[in-house]
């Protein structure tokens, strides 16, 4: 497989997705108070000061501007498996950045994401992409925006449909906040057939971070899984250093991030100009 076709597909993978700390340390589990499991209805969703789950969920969201990491990725569409290391830079609901290096520090490839375009340049081919998310839309037969990759990228909270109810249950030493949402859809028939839309998120009471993502459509079949396996304290502010990403739709991806070298905060810049020579990708 070319670096051509790599290139989107890193697209795919940095949209699932994406020195010098002063305090970093590793998260340690300890004892909290538990949250009492509770069911809500209503179409107004979560929005009660008195929804303890939904609240602590959004209290445990990293409050921050700017983020930035060394990455260290493998990924897997269908059969073809990969592995590249990468610089990430984040400034909170703005833009996306990353620089592609798989050896010897030599970039091969940038990407940049915003709210409303993916840019992607390939320095091996000398070509370029620059498109809006209906690509990752149609391949992954889910709606993909900038404030869902933001979120997952961080460990923070994101509810990709209105709730109309949800409910909150105990599982082991975690709690689930889980929505389900009917609609209905035309088909040919003109009869109306419903679909089935549900998120599940896992909630730690103990270290006050989420610890899965689930997001499944049951007509036609679809799930969209997100695991956090770490947390690191960085700053006073905790934040994901191990996640993976499954994904079954129109194809099957499989990712894995590992952060390294976090920082907080810290202004950063994203340079990205498509040179002049560059040739579009296709």
């Amino acid at each position: 497989m070319g670096i051509r076709t790599i290139g989107i597909q890193l697209i795919v993978i940095i949209t699932l997705v994406s020195v010098g700390c002063k305090s970093r340390k590793k998260v340690e589990e300890t004892v909290a108070p538990v949250i009492d499991p509770v069911v809500i209805g209503g179409s107004n969703g979560p929005s009660s000061p008195d929804d303890s789950l939904y609240k602590a969920i959004l209290d445990g969201d990293a409050k921050l501007g700017w983020f930035g990491a060394k990455v260290s990725a493998g990924y897997e569409i269908d059969k073809d498996s990969r592995s590249f290391t990468a610089n990430l830079r984040i400034r909170k609901d703005s833009a996306i950045w990353m620089s592609i290096s798989p050896a010897l520090g030599i970039e091969v490839a940038r990407v940049m994401i915003t709210k409303d375009s993916l840019k992607f340049l390939n320095r091996i081919d000398g070509k370029y992409f620059k498109g809006n998310y209906s690509y990752l839309n149609e391949l992954l037969q889910i709606d993909v925006n900038f404030q869902m990759v933001q979120s997952i990228l961080l460990g923070n909270s994101y509810l990709h449909h209105a709730v109309e109810n949800y409910i909150a249950i105990r599982e082991n030493q975690e709690l689930i906040f889980s929505t389900l949402k009917k609609r209905k859809m035309r088909r040919e028939t003109e009869l109306e057939i419903p679909e089935i839309l549900s998120q599940e998120i896992w909630f730690s009471p103990a270290s006050k971070k989420i610890t899965r993502m689930e997001m499944k459509d049951y007509r036609p079949v679809r799930e969209f899984i997100v695991n956090y396996n770490g947390f690191e304290e960085v700053d006073q502010m905790v934040v994901p250093n191990s996640l993976e990403i499954k994904a079954n739709a129109k194809k099957q991806v499989k990712i894995r991030l590992d952060y390294s070298k976090i920082n907080i905060n810290k202004t950063l810049n994203f340079p990205f100009t498509i040179p002049e020579n560059y040739e579009p990708m296709h």
